[in-house]
C-alpha cells in the first residue's frame, strides 16, 4: 500500500466515524439529515488547510474559511502561523471596517485555541487615515505593541465589517517565514491527509459536544459552558451569551435583548451543529427598538411577518442562538418568552433582563 493509499484510507476512516457520530447525537431526523451538508464542509476546509492554503494567502496573513462553532458573520477573519522566536510586525488601514481585533493564540487540548494577547483598533483610536500598524515580539511593552508568549502559536485578526459597498481593512504582516501547504511539499499528500482526517473528526466532535452543552437548557440565554468559554472567548473584549431554539408548530422565540447596550452587539441564528444561518441575524444598525424603548428579536421559522427584528432560521425548529455584545462588562443575560401564532401576546416566559 503507497503512503497516498494510507492517506485516503485514513480519510475515509474519519469521515465514517464522523458520520456515525452524527447520526447518533442527532436530536430527530432532519438534523440527522443536515449532519450531512455539515460533515461536507468540514471535510472541504479541512482538505482546503493542507491542499489550497497558499491560494488563501497574501500580505502574509490567510483568509479564514469560518466552519469551526458559530462563527460570526460580521466578521472578516485571517490568520498565520506564529514562530515565538520571531518577531513580526502587522500593518493596515481600516478603510471601511469598524474594529480590527488582534489576538495572539496558543493551542490547547482538542485544537482549542487558547487567549494569549490581545490589541484592537477602533476609528476612535486612529488618524483621520486610518492606519495603524503593532509589532509583535517577544517581551514587547508600551504603546503599538504585543507580547509573544512562549506557548503561543496563532495570530487571529477579526475584522468588524458589516458594509457591502464599503472597502474593508487592508492588511499586512511581516516577518514570518512564509507558508508552504503540506499537501504541495515532495511526498506529503499523505500527512497532509492525514491531518485532514484528524481535523475533521476533531472538528465534528467539537460541534456534537457543544451541541449538546448548549441545547440543555432550551429557549433562553446562558453564559457559556465553562468547558467551552476559553475555547468560544476568541475576542477578550466581547461578552458571550449562549441559547439554543426548540420550537413546536406556529412557535417562535422573542429575545429581550439587555439593557444598556452600547456599541456593537448581534444576536445569530445558527443550525444544530452550529453553522451560521444565510442571513439568520440582527444587530445595533439594524435592530428596531419596541415603543417602550427596549429591543426585542423574535426568532424562528413562524415569526408573524409585521414584528420587526425578525430571524428567519430557514425552515428549522430546533438550532444554537449567540448573543455577542463587545465592551460590555457585567451585561445582563438576555431575556426569552416563547411565543405561539395563537397568541403574539401571551408565552411562556424564561428570563428577564
Amino acid at each position: 500500500m503507497s503512503d497516498g493509499q494510507a492517506g485516503w484510507m485514513a480519510l475515509d476512516a474519519a469521515v465514517a466515524t464522523a458520520r456515525s457520530e452524527l447520526s447518533t447525537a442527532a436530536p430527530d431526523s432532519v438534523t440527522g439529515v443536515e449532519s450531512e451538508g455539515c460533515l461536507a464542509r468540514v471535510v472541504t476546509s479541512s482538505l482546503t488547510d493542507n491542499f489550497l492554503r497558499h491560494q488563501l494567502t497574501a500580505g502574509g496573513l490567510t483568509r479564514s474559511v469560518p466552519t469551526m462553532g458559530g462563527p460570526n458573520p460580521d466578521y472578516l477573519l485571517c490568520s498565520a502561523p506564529i514562530d515565538p522566536a520571531r518577531r513580526y510586525r502587522l500593518e493596515g488601514r481600516l478603510h471601511d471596517s469598524e474594529r480590527v481585533a488582534v489576538g495572539l493564540y496558543s493551542i490547547g487540548v482538542g485544537g482549542a485555541l487558547l487567549a494569549a494577547g490581545q490589541a484592537s483598533f477602533e476609528p476612535a483610536q486612529l488618524g483621520p487615515d486610518g492606519c495603524f500598524a503593532l509589532d509583535l515580539v517577544a517581551g514587547a511593552q508600551g504603546n503599538g505593541r504585543l507580547p509573544i508568549q512562549p506557548d503561543c502559536r496563532v495570530l487571529l485578526v477579526r475584522t468588524l465589517h458589516r458594509s457591502p459597498e464599503g472597502r474593508p481593512v487592508s492588511l499586512t504582516l511581516t516577518g514570518g517565514a512564509g507558508h508552504s501547504d503540506h499537501g504541495l511539499q515532495a511526498g506529503g499528500s499523505a500527512g497532509a491527509l492525514e491531518q485532514a482526517a484528524q481535523r475533521t473528526l476533531r472538528t465534528v466532535r467539537q460541534y456534537i459536544e457543544w451541541a449538546r452543552l448548549i441545547s440543555t437548557t432550551p429557549n433562553r440565554f446562558a453564559p457559556p459552558h465553562p468547558s467551552i468559554a476559553e475555547a468560544a472567548r476568541g475576542d477578550a473584549d466581547t461578552e458571550y451569551f449562549f441559547g439554543y431554539y426548540e420550537l413546536g408548530e406556529g412557535e417562535w422565540l422573542e429575545a429581550l435583548a439587555p439593557s444598556g447596550l452600547a456599541g456593537y452587539w448581534s444576536l445569530h441564528a445558527y443550525s444544530h451543529w452550529l453553522e451560521a444561518l444565510p442571513g439568520a441575524g440582527v444587530h445595533d444598525l439594524s435592530a428596531a427598538t419596541d415603543p417602550d424603548g427596549r429591543i426585542r428579536i423574535r426568532i424562528g421559522p413562524a415569526v408573524p411577518p409585521d414584528l420587526p427584528n425578525r430571524v428567519d432560521t430557514l425552515g428549522r425548529r430546533r438550532g444554537v442562538l449567540i448573543f455577542r455584545a463587545i465592551g460590555a462588562p457585567g451585561l445582563g443575560v438576555p431575556g426569552t418568552v416563547l411565543r405561539s401564532s395563537v397568541s403574539a401576546n401571551s408565552g411562556r416566559r424564561y428570563e428577564t433582563s
